[in-house]
């Protein structure tokens, strides 16, 4: 999706002392690619109604124009800051659009209103940057302020036209958007050997490696999911005596024909619960759970072990484990 922006351009001059823009470092206060992840890409696909990663794949969509930073729920609860990319002078600030409006009621609660709440910073070099869907209430900065790179500007959050927290990033030069991994202005095609390009710092782009399919988040539960559930919003409420004991993963960017398997042990070892899915198409995101009814005389003290696995063509190219230790 292309995002508008939020408010009219101002036109800025910075300072020759300060940081180079071409040099940006990561929008998020978290380490992406362990905890935090790039959701999506830009779209690299010319055609409409079809969308490409930079590796050909399914971490994007169509007419996605920025980098999606990703942070698990429970942790932008607690409160993950968004930072600026470079020093500059912040051009124009949104807040007070409400978290998770989209979710409630589709696009006409957010009329318009894409980005929800966000800024624009203007750097060096004709450069700018737009960060979006950050929490209500949390803008620690206003127009006309000059910030630093890696200054806190607010928190991740779910404002705007987004189904989870992240921090959506849109660079511009000249006022024209560049493609975000490359920082190339256009013609870019989606292929193996796609890297970040030099408009990111050393640690920026390593962060930025194309990761694709990986287990995002896990974790244990006591109720059942219903068929609508959405993972990460699953009650952390598994103990000896709840209703049920469930582990549950959450995959982002499995392929075609990919099979994701997850098991639950108790802590002689013994098999609680398998279950697997072969994923039917290249997705977004897909999560599966197992787990078995709590028996009439509860849980058993001990270390319950989590283990979910991801295998492509009989391989296993990704594993996680969580472990819940009853008392």
């Amino acid at each position: 999706m292309r995002l508008a922006l939020l408010f009219f351009p101002l036109l800025l001059s910075c300072a020759q002392d300060e940081a180079s823009a071409q040099n940006f470092s990561l929008p998020i206060d978290c380490s992406v690619g362990d905890v935090c992840i790039v959701q999506n890409y830009a779209d690299l696909e010319p055609n409409n109604g079809a969308a490409s990663d930079p590796r050909c794949g399914p971490l994007t969509y169509d007419g996605h124009d920025g980098l999606d930073f990703r942070a698990p729920a429970a942790l932008a609860a607690r409160g993950v800051a968004v930072l600026s990319p470079a020093a500059g002078v912040i051009a124009a600030v949104r807040d007070g659009e409400p978290d998770g409006a989209f979710l409630r009621g589709g696009m006409e609660a957010i009329n318009n209103r894409e980005c929800g709440n966000g800024v624009r910073v203007d750097h060096e070099g004709g450069w700018s940057s737009q960060l979006c869907h950050m929490r209500s209430g949390s803008l620690r900065v206003r127009q006309g302020e000059r910030v630093e790179a890696g200054q806190a500007l607010g928190l991740v959050g779910l404002s705007g036209h987004t189904q989870f927290p992240h921090v959506h990033i849109t660079l511009r030069l000249n006022e024209n958007r560049v493609e975000p991994l490359t920082g190339q202005s256009g013609g870019v095609r989606c292929g193996e050997s796609l890297e970040a390009g030099a408009i990111w710092s050393a640690e920026a782009r390593e962060a930025l490696d194309y990761r694709g399919a990986q287990w995002f988040a896990a974790g244990f539960t006591g109720t059942p999911p219903g068929e609508n559930a959405n993972a990460e919003e699953l009650p952390a409420n598994a103990g000896a005596n709840a209703h049920a004991l469930i582990f549950w993963a959450l995959a982002t960017g499995p392929r075609d024909g990919d099979v994701l398997r997850v098991r639950l042990y108790a802590p002689d070892g013994s098999l609680v619960g398998e279950n697997t899915r072969t994923q039917p198409r290249d997705q977004a995101q897909a999560w599966l759970f197992t787990g078995r009814r709590t028996p009439g005389i509860g849980w058993p003290r001990g270390d319950y072990r989590g283990e979910a696995q991801l295998l492509r063509d009989g391989r296993v190219v990704q594993t996680r484990s969580e472990v819940l230790t009853m008392r």
